[in-house]
């Protein structure tokens, strides 16, 4: 019995030892999938770092081509001297001095004793049109002309007055050209110039109109208004026939309503004294 409980015994050990043995190979299946995705994930990364490697190389092109630009001395020159986008701008040069710099295009005209109307007139333009002629006139005590550009559908009759006041107040003359649309004010503002210098562009719409308004609230308010409105149309009857040399009667009968004038009738009808075909002399009427 011991015999066989002993022979039954190292006949069991071998097996357990066998079983042990082969239990071993048993858990690499099992770690098999744990080890797939990092080689998985080494070929997904790999592909995702080729986009740097490219960046690389673009930034190293450019920074060759800086180098290349600084070694010559012209790629910042060339970036320097561009004319600035947005408000149209010119090079000029600074009086008494050797430097140039890129100045308003509007301020240039100023320099040239030219002033641009391009837009309605209202208070904020009346105001910066009438300050633009006090120091002009300031400026040269020659009394050099300046000069309005009228590119204008019109606009307010208070800041119109204000400009033909100074206008007259200051000792330089002020000549009109027109150019575009002169309406309403605008053509006011043309008619108005001094003598021998209001001028046309032959394509220019010429109009004059008397001026309108809108009253509200009492009686009395519009009562009040509609005198106003009176007042300023017997001025401005009597403004246009002193500068056309027509009656103040035929004035009023023709611009009652809006009275469209070409460059050629305006030159007909007083409104203007010449009209400009060419720029120097020769073809102008």
């Amino acid at each position: 019995m011991a015999f066989s409980i002993a022979a039954a015994a190292s006949s069991v050990a071998p097996v357990g030892v066998c079983s042990r043995k082969l239990a071993t190979p048993t858990r690499a299946p099992a770690r098999a999938p744990t080890s797939s995705p990092p080689r998985e994930m080494a070929s997904f990364r790999g592909l995702k770092a080729a986009p740097v490697g490219l960046t690389k190389t673009v930034a190293s092109l450019r920074d060759a081509v800086r180098a290349q630009s600084r070694s010559n001395g012209k790629g910042t020159r060339s970036v320097a001297t561009m004319m600035p986008i947005g408000v149209p701008r010119v090079p000029y040069k600074t009086p008494n001095e050797n430097s140039w710099q890129w100045v308003d295009i509007w301020n240039c005209l100023y320099r040239e004793r030219i002033v641009w109307i391009g837009q309605q007139i209202d208070d904020e333009l009346g105001n910066q049109l009438v300050a633009t002629m006090l120091y002009l006139d300031t400026t040269d005590k020659s009394g050099k002309d300046i000069y309005l550009y009228i590119n204008s559908e019109g606009g307010e009759v208070v800041p119109t007055m204000a400009i033909l006041d100074t206008m007259k107040h200051i000792k330089s003359d002020v000549g009109c050209v027109g150019f575009g649309s002169a309406r309403a004010m605008g053509g006011m503002l043309l008619a108005c110039g001094a003598k021998g210098k209001r001028a046309a562009l032959p394509n220019t719409c010429i109009m004059l109109h008397h001026p309108s308004g809108a009253a509200r609230g009492a009686a009395s308010d519009i009562n009040n208004e509609g005198r106003e409105l009176l007042k300023i149309r017997a001025k401005i009857n009597d403004m246009i026939a002193g500068a056309t040399g027509r009656p103040a009667s035929e004035i009023q009968e023709n611009i009652r309503r809006d009275f469209h004038l070409t460059a050629e009738k305006a030159l007909d009808y007083g409104v203007i004294d010449k009209v400009l075909y060419k720029r120097r002399g020769v073809g102008a009427r």
